[in-house]
């Protein structure tokens, strides 16, 4: 098969490494892939494999992005073409509607779109695009969901019957990922472990509400020494810092940036925490388990509480509540979680076994054609 997949630029995010996880399985197994990127940029770049080819858009500007996506489809003449987020998904199946095309067009849901929808007042192409899931989505080849409540949620929200989504999760586990988690970490509070370290990873903005996590910590400290390590880069960095120093937390919380392999800085911590509002799926809470490390969760919309079952292999915070936060962070540091549990746990989303399920999909799409 010919294997297209389609996103913005290969920078942090979940979704970028679904992609980049989803090309290099199929292109160890023979397949022709390339991945498709507006912005030919991003710290993932540099770490694909040289037989994936990537395809940059010849234009960014507004006017030229259709152009620029229709000249690649056509020259490139994929068996299927991948896409992960809405305005994608939406700019894939016009370019299916308006060419005769014998590409099947697959798109996936990775995001909460509700809520990301509702979340702040900026008008966005992503929040505009919105709009177009009830008018559009119903004419792709297949759409994908990656977590049963999603899937829920997006066939009120698209107006399709969920027996026509297909959930399958994300292909978190790699065998990469237990190469890097002996990667060395150069930050004293990991080299001189004087106390439990908590940390979580996740980009610096408002979905993941790293601001609760902060003031839950200020809570802990009470109680308990702790050290806090937020791995990650975004908007929100600033006011991030002036919430910790307006605390007085400099010596207690550090925000240390993106890291191209944080599997190495939780494998060596003491308790992963997620404080997220909603997400669609929750890649790093598998990456998490993979670890044998305990995971305090917010039971938010959708996928963190699916992939820690309800609690059985994490302990589940209400979704902004920073007190309630706090005490199951303290619960997990004097209830650490069975290790080989969660590492059986994490295996479950391992890439070998998920990337079955899209093999049979895409087989089964190209033998319609």
């Amino acid at each position: 098969m010919k294997i297209g997949f389609f996103y913005r630029r290969l920078d942090q995010g979940g979704i970028q490494r679904v992609i980049i996880n989803c090309a290099e399985y199929f292109s160890r197994n023979g397949h022709e892939v390339s991945i498709i990127l507006m912005k030919n940029e991003g710290e993932y770049l540099n770490t694909i494999d040289q037989n994936i080819k990537i395809i940059p858009f010849r234009s960014t500007k507004k006017a030229l992005l259709f152009d620029s996506f229709k000249y690649i489809l056509i020259k490139e003449k994929f068996d299927i073409l991948f896409t992960a987020s809405p305005p994608f998904n939406i700019l894939a199946v016009i370019f299916k509607l308006l060419v005769s095309t014998k590409t099947k067009i697959v798109i996936s849901e990775n995001n909460n779109t509700v809520s990301l929808f509702k979340n702040g007042h900026k008008v966005t192409v992503s929040k505009l695009s919105f709009f177009g899931i009830p008018i559009f989505y119903r004419y792709a080849d297949c759409i994908v969901s990656v977590s049963k409540g999603l899937s829920s949620n997006l066939s009120s929200l698209a107006l399709i019957p969920e027996s026509k989504i297909k959930t399958i999760y994300n292909p978190a586990y790699t065998n990469q990922l237990t190469q890097h988690m002996h990667d060395e970490v150069d930050h004293p509070w990991i080299l001189k472990k004087e106390m439990p370290v908590l940390i979580n990873v996740a980009r610096l903005a408002n979905a993941k509400n790293q601001k609760l996590l902060i003031h839950a910590v200020a809570r802990v400290l009470k109680f308990k020494k702790v050290k806090l390590l937020i791995v990650g880069e975004g908007p929100l960095r600033s006011m991030l810092q002036e919430e910790i120093d307006k605390l007085g937390l400099q010596d207690s919380i550090d925000l240390v940036g993106f890291q191209l392999n944080p599997i190495a800085w939780i494998a060596k911590s003491d308790v992963f925490v997620l404080s997220s509002d909603y997400e669609g799926f929750g890649m790093v809470v598998v990456e998490a388990l993979a670890t044998g490390i305990t995971v305090v969760t917010t039971k938010c919309d959708y996928g963190p509480s699916e992939i820690v079952n309800e609690g059985e292999f994490g302990y589940l915070a209400s979704v902004g509540d920073e007190e309630d936060l706090a005490n199951k962070i303290m619960y997990a540091l004097e209830n650490p979680l069975v290790k080989e549990d969660q590492i059986r746990r994490a295996k479950e989303f391992h890439v070998d076994t998920i990337m079955l399920k899209y093999d049979e999909l895409f087989s089964d799409l190209t033998a319609t054609q």
